[in-house]
């Protein structure tokens, strides 16, 4: 595990959806949802954006971060349900 020593803690902020939506799509952000419902910030002591995540009403979540030698990287995921499911036995195959 990397040594956050020199490092100090991230500010959290709440960011305005609309607002974000110019920078999410241009990181490479694909969402079917339109605009994500919520969008928070982190940003490092000097004030400079460290990470942005966007959560969607659908399910889909991007989490954007951004290094320190200027490159990013794009993480984006689907939150599923499980659904209980009853195996179906066709006939002629019971015991097979």
């Amino acid at each position: 595990m990397r040594s956050r020593a020199g490092r100090g803690k991230l500010r959290k902020v709440q960011l305005i959806p609309a607002n974000a939506m110019a920078l999410l799509s241009q990181a490479g952000v694909r969402a079917s949802a339109g605009e994500p419902h919520s969008v928070v910030g982190y940003y490092d002591p000097a004030g400079e954006p460290r990470r942005v995540v966007a959560r969607y009403a659908d399910g889909w979540r991007a989490d954007l971060r951004f290094h320190v030698d200027g490159t990013y990287s794009l993480t984006q995921s689907l939150r599923m349900r499980a659904v209980a499911v009853t195996p179906v036995i066709a006939e002629g195959t019971a015991g097979v």
